[in-house]
């Protein structure tokens, strides 16, 4: 399509989406792991990145070097169904392909302050992450990070405590330890997003557009345009 930025890819559904994206993971993952031993995923919350892990889930791969991460948690029970990480263990990682000690959730159950002090420990052993996966709201957020909200910099992991949708309170990796990454991909699908992709275009300052990654591709569906 015309006019639109060079890194941008479109597709004609939001399964087109998910399909290439587990097709670029499994390239940059076996990549990863011949060059340094290991792979490091930040994962996102959303349907589309759902649709990714119900297809990794199907796949072969050398899962023992895969480490994963996640870019948000709402400050929940344990087990409450609305937490990231219940729908990414729902998805795939309860089949069990990953190690148990690979898989590095956020534990938000703690509250803000506490789970963000300890997966802040966490991650800041990791200096750059191979992929970081991003969704985008409708209002134009991404991970837990809120347009018109103020972070602190220069820290790795940010604590939100007014979420405009609920539960309030969430943990979050920030903006700069998200963009500490080799590649960042942006999944964006659906109509509901046209406004805030329409916003992306004309440059305005939306939580999504201040995470760039060493290399930062965006990946949408004709609907979302």
């Amino acid at each position: 399509m015309n006019g639109l930025p060079t890194n941008w890819r479109v597709f004609d559904t939001p399964a087109d989406v998910a399909t290439h994206t587990v097709e670029q993971l499994r390239v940059l993952a076996d990549q990863a792991i011949r060059a340094r031993g290991r792979f490091t995923l930040v994962t996102a919350g959303g349907t589309t990145p759902q649709k990714c892990y119900e297809l990794l889930a199907e796949q072969q791969a050398d899962w023992a070097n895969w480490h994963i991460y996640m870019g948000d948690e709402r400050c929940l029970p344990k087990e409450d169904s609305e937490r990231n990480s219940v729908s990414l263990h729902q998805a795939w990682l309860f089949f069990g392909h990953i190690p148990d000690k690979n898989i590095h959730v956020m534990p938000a159950e703690l509250g803000p302050e506490l789970a963000a002090k300890s997966y802040q420990a966490t991650v800041d052993v990791i200096d750059r992450f191979d992929v970081v996966l991003l969704g985008m709201g409708e209002d134009g957020h991404t991970a837990s990070l809120f347009p018109g909200h103020v972070y602190p910099e220069d820290i790795s992991v940010v604590t939100e405590y007014h979420s405009p949708k609920p539960p309030p309170e969430r943990i979050s990796l920030s903006y700069e330890r998200l963009g500490r990454s080799r590649h960042v991909f942006k999944l964006i699908t659906g109509a509901g997003k046209r406004e805030a992709v329409k916003q992306l275009l004309d440059g305005d300052d939306l939580p999504i557009q201040r995470v760039q990654g060493d290399e930062t591709l965006v990946f949408i569906d004709s609907s979302a345009l």
